[in-house]
């Protein structure tokens, strides 16, 4: 007698953008295979990490499968189970602390699930799922020290800082001046370990600089490092906010050596200093 379209009801505010992200994964993935590129591992693999993150943080919430993975990775599930762009950029530094195998893997299983959905994973697929996720979370508390996953990192965080975040201060640079002026972690990735549901690349953490400036900055991290004391969280938090009050005038700026050599020298040693008296060295 009549028919209609049924729609889903629309996503809270707080969602709006991962659903936006993920309807447009799903908008992809049927373009590819209009386009007859039927292998799930190719269609995979020609994504992004971004795109990626995007796609398991929207699948992960829009099909009700984080309950499964609690027991085994809280701290993935707790930020993921957050939505929104936060949380994907969040997991987009998670993916690439995970091992190529391991990613392959997950990007398998995934496809299936979405293609087919959850029921249709098998128990020992259900497991290997568990299995990844709860890697995830151990690589989390895990200080990080894979190579490409370092590089990638710094690579992500310049990107976004001279292109998203101060893309005047990059006209002002310049590319040749540019090349030689650092993005720095204010907490270095060395410490990620010790935040494991922060994002290391968060707008708040990145900070551009000098050559100069960086290698001030750097020798209160090498001292911090020599020491024999195990830092916690909250004293590599109280370093970074000394690096930061001392350092800061010479943050997102062009450094002019002619008239701050002298007060970088200062800020320097009083870093130094206080440093030692916070940490009892």
């Amino acid at each position: 007698m009549a028919a209609k379209t049924l729609e889903p009801p629309e996503p809270p505010e707080a969602m709006e953008d991962i659903a936006k992200e993920y309807r447009a994964m799903h908008e992809d993935i049927l373009r590819h295979w209009r386009q007859e590129v039927g292998d799930s591992a190719r269609l995979a693999g020609a994504w992004s990490f971004e795109q990626l993150a995007y796609w398991y943080v929207g699948g992960f919430i829009a099909r009700g499968t984080l309950g499964m993975f609690e027991s085994v990775a809280p701290t993935v599930v707790a930020v993921v189970g957050r939505g929104g762009a936060k949380a994907a950029q969040w997991f987009r530094t998670v993916l690439i602390r995970t091992p190529p195998g391991e990613r392959e893997a997950l990007q398998r299983l995934w496809m299936k699930a979405e293609a087919e959905g959850v029921a249709a994973l098998g128990v020992a697929e259900r497991a290997e799922l568990q299995s990844l996720l709860r890697g995830m979370e151990q690589r989390l508390r895990t200080p990080l020290q894979d190579k490409y996953a370092k590089d990638k990192l710094r690579e992500w965080a310049r990107q976004e800082y001279f292109e998203v975040l101060h893309p005047q201060l990059a006209r002002r640079l310049g590319p040749d001046l540019m090349g030689t002026y650092p993005v720095h972690h204010l907490i270095p990735l060395e410490y990620a370990h010790l935040f494991p549901t922060r994002n290391i690349n968060v707008a708040g953490n990145l900070v551009g600089l000098s050559r100069e400036v960086h290698s001030g900055v750097n020798s209160v991290w090498t001292l911090v490092r020599r020491s024999s004391k195990n830092v916690s969280a909250s004293e590599v938090e109280g370093v970074a906010r000394i690096t930061h009050k001392h350092f800061g005038p010479w943050f997102h700026v062009v450094y002019d050596p002619s008239k701050s050599a002298g007060a970088l020298a200062t800020a320097q040693k009083t870093a130094l200093r206080e440093v030692e008296v916070m940490l009892g060295l």
